[in-house]
């Protein structure tokens, strides 16, 4: 630790004096605007010499940029759609500003000579500078942006779990189809930039562990209403899905309205779930065969203002809700035969649950200077309340005797995190800069279930070994500092976080606190002077922290001889992450590094001490796990109506469960692949494929699986209307997975409506009143709290 903190100093200490110690490189900046005041985002800025260019830019959203450059005569170039080309020689010899208006063309751009890279690598993220003009929507934009894996069920960064999108600094809380559908609804015209971070700063919560993927919307002033309507439909010959969404973005003065409300209802998900045991005696058999016919709904509205007090201060509030109830009934059937004796059991089970969700965000926001100074106060609080009821009725049969049993369940759970998160930004210039911040954390957990059983007498008797309570709280009060700098070729981020954890498990009488820093460093050099050859070198310690459910004692019984528990003993996962990135032209990265973990939480599957027939899943902390991987990102386009982009990651996976065992070695693969077709009358097709290699996770595995999926997409009526068709999972490609105790090895196939071929269809209408309106967002600070919420 001190050798880390020794590094960051003397790395910062160099680069600040290459900072202020240079005397030949000048910033070359300015403003650009229309003849009606309004200024010209996306505009390419560059800077030639002997017809080479030497720096390039575009202008942000407000019509500035700034190029640096060494002194010198140069010549300049001012181009964008729809404008006329400026020329321009001038000579450097100082830092210099000037404001320039373009003249509407009165013909459309024919050839763009020169051009500035859409794509920027930066010490620590890529930053893609969207086109308005490029006609594509969001989930097109992210399936070219470098690292990105973007699949119908998970967008993450060179396959890492745990990545975490956000629009205008908000987290958007969305997933699977809901979340393909938000971000489709996004424009090229509306997305001024998306940053790709594969390791989280210090900035963001120490449990940030996946990454972010960060965008910034296009800031329009004027007044109006923009919004979109989308009705999408998803079958399967044992599933029916309806996903209704709409959202609402109005201007009116200083006030910036938001609203959006979405919905999915399964009124018919079928699934099943076959398993066979391999004992060492051959004289047992063992086979089970599990059906589940759930009927779900899940429904989320959003209200949130934002009011600007001045230019430098503005003030925002928002509120959300989410609810979801499920029931339906399922049923198993299990065959046990130990030598002569045989035993049958049948099982049926009536299935209800819900909970709602209620969240509230207050945020302040001042403004310090033009550079993007600011100084942040973010309040956030979330409750969620949860039951469930469940009944089961069970027969069993030998050759002798037949034994029925009646038994019932209830659970109620009550969530709460309130957070409160306090931060300043501060730019001392273009290339240096501080980022400071204060967050303190409460959670609170209330979960208490009962299990009853029907006796001889027909009274209902608890059985106190199925039902539990459990009270619990946290709090954590954290702390952090990030430093900024670039100079010449170098650029570098350097930060530290410091959170002290306190919690206390009331019912099992657990208390722990602990203090832990948790260091970050990202280092870039480009070979070149465009910065299309680059070395990244990155580091980062994290932390993840048990998900409620895995802490969760409650006993769930998933069949007559399975069952799955929590562990509230489980402790947090330390993480050490490292990798080296070497780019060229901006977006093809080659990626080695490692991932460390100390005390990973997995799944295991156990036998049941009372009654060995009887296996169970639980969680517990692997001693250490390693991840050795190399991850290659290709986005190509091969001619001007086709984009492709393909990742894979390799992994070598060293696993050691205790302190006393050996590590065991895993070689794992990952692909993903996605082309694009860009076809005549707005037709885009779209063709994926997404593959995995055989999985480890405890003593238990997940066989290889690759799904391809095809979409087809029509836009008309002038782009207000998006319809979308597809087939996903198009060769059927279902779950199994294999689960190894002593006593014996379990196979087991699940085959699930949702996850193997459907078929989906959809239409949005995208409308606008006036000009389009700024889509202002509200901040959260408690993100990554609430994911910790998430059912599994």
């Amino acid at each position: 630790m001190k050798r880390v903190s020794v590094l960051i100093l003397l790395t910062v200490a160099t680069l600040s004096v290459h900072v202020y110690g240079q005397t030949n490189t000048t910033v070359y900046g300015g403003h650009i605007q229309n003849h009606q005041g309004e200024a010209v985002d996306y505009a390419t800025v560059v800077l030639l010499r002997n017809g080479d260019q030497i720096a390039g830019g575009v202008t942000d959203s407000i019509g500035n940029f700034a190029l640096k450059a060494d002194t010198g005569a140069y010549t300049l170039i001012i181009q964008c759609i729809g404008f006329e080309t400026i020329h321009k020689s001038i000579r450097l010899s100082a830092d210099t500003r000037e404001a320039f208006i373009l003249e509407t063309s009165t013909y459309a751009l024919k050839e763009v000579v020169v051009q500035a890279p859409n794509i920027e690598r930066k010490a620590d993220r890529f930053v893609v500078n969207v086109s308005p003009a490029s006609g594509k929507d969001g989930t097109e934009l992210l399936s070219q942006a470098p690292g990105v894996w973007l699949t119908d069920e998970n967008i993450s960064i060179n396959g890492a779990s745990g990545t975490k999108v956000f629009v205008d600094n908000r987290e958007i809380k969305l997933s699977g189809e809901e979340l393909l559908s938000y971000l489709r609804s996004l424009k090229s015209e509306d997305i001024r930039r998306i940053e790709v971070i594969p390791i989280a700063g210090a900035e963001y919560d120490a449990n940030m562990r996946g990454g972010v993927i960060r965008i910034a919307l296009r800031r329009r002033l004027d007044n109006g209403v923009q919004g979109n309507i989308s009705m999408g439909t998803v079958l399967a010959p044992s599933l029916t899905r309806y996903l209704p969404s709409a959202g609402l973005h109005a201007r009116i003065g200083k006030w910036s309205i938001q609203a959006a409300a979405s919905g999915i209802f399964t009124p018919n998900d079928r699934s099943k779930m076959s398993s066979e045991r391999e004992y060492p005696e051959e004289a047992v058999h063992f086979s089970s065969l599990s059906g589940f016919d759930t009927r779900s709904g899940y429904g989320t509205g959003r209200l949130g203002a934002i009011f600007e007090i001045d230019t430098a201060n503005s003030v925002g509030g928002e509120i959300e809700y989410i609810r979801q109830t499920a029931k339906g009934p399922s049923w198993s059937r299990t065959n046990l035969t130990k030598g002569e004796f045989m035993l049958n059991s049948n099982g049926k089970y009536g299935q209800r649950s819900q909970y709602q969700t209620v969240t509230a965000t207050m945020n302040y926001l001042h403004k310090i200077d033009n550079r993007g100074s600011a100084i942040k106060l973010i309040v956030d609080y979330a409750n969620k309340k949860s039951k469930g009821d469940n009944d089961y009725s069970v027969t069993q049969k030998t050759e002798m005797l037949k034994h029925d049993s009646l038994y019932r369940s209830h659970a109620d759970a009550t969530y709460e995190i309130v957070t409160s998160d306090l931060s300043g930004l501060k730019y001392f210039n273009k290339n240096l800069s501080l980022n400071a911040g204060l967050k303190y954390t409460h959670t609170s957990m209330d979960d208490y279930s009962r299990y009853d059983g029907l006796s001889q007498q027909q009274e209902w008797e608890e059985n106190p070994v199925y039902g539990h309570s459990l009270k619990y709280k946290e709090n954590i009060m954290g702390a952090y500092a990030s430093f900024s700098a670039e100079a010449g070729k170098w650029s570098l981020i350097a930060g530290l976080r410091g959170e002290y954890t306190q919690t206390d498990d009331r019912s099992d009488r657990i208390k722990r606190d602990y203090f832990d820093f948790f260091p970050n460093l990202s280092a870039t050099y480009a070979f070149d002077r465009m910065k299309k050859w680059m070395l990244v070198g990155q580091y980062a310690r994290n932390i993840e922290r048990p998900a409620f459910y895995t802490l969760n004692p409650n006993r769930l019984q998933t069949s007559d001889y399975s069952y799955q528990i929590g562990n509230p003993y489980l402790r947090p996962t330390y993480i050490n992450r490292f990798s080296a990135t070497l780019v060229y032209n901006y977006r093809y990265t080659l990626t080695v590094g490692g991932n460390l973990h100390h005390d990973l939480i997995r799944e295991f599957c156990k036998q049941d001490a009372g009654n060995p027939d009887i296996s169970y899943i639980t969680y517990e902390n692997h001693h250490s796990e390693n991840h050795w991987f190399v991850a290659i990102n290709l986005p190509m386009q091969p001619t001007a109506w086709c984009n492709l982009t393909a990742n894979f990651v390799g992994v070598r996976q060293d696993i050691r469960m205790t302190e006393e065992a050996a590590f065991k070695a895993h070689y794992l693969a990952f692909a993903n692949a996605n082309a694009t077709f860009l076809l005549p009358a707005d037709f885009t097709a779209e063709v994926q494929y997404s593959g995995t290699s055989r999985l480890y996770s405890g003593n238990s595995e997940v066989a290889p699986r690759h799904t391809v999926n095809l979409a087809v997409r029509k836009k008309f009526a002038d782009n207000r209307f998006l319809l979308t068709a597809s087939a996903n999972n198009i060769f059927d490609r279902q779950q199994s997975f294999v689960s190894r105790i002593d006593a014996y090895t379990t196979y087991s196939r699940y085959e699930s409506a949702l996850s193997g071929r459907t078929f989906k269809i959809s239409l949005t209408w995208n409308f606008n009143s006036g000009k389009k309106v700024k889509k202002s967002k509200i901040e959260r600070s408690s993100a990554d709290e609430r994911s910790r919420l998430n059912e599994k």
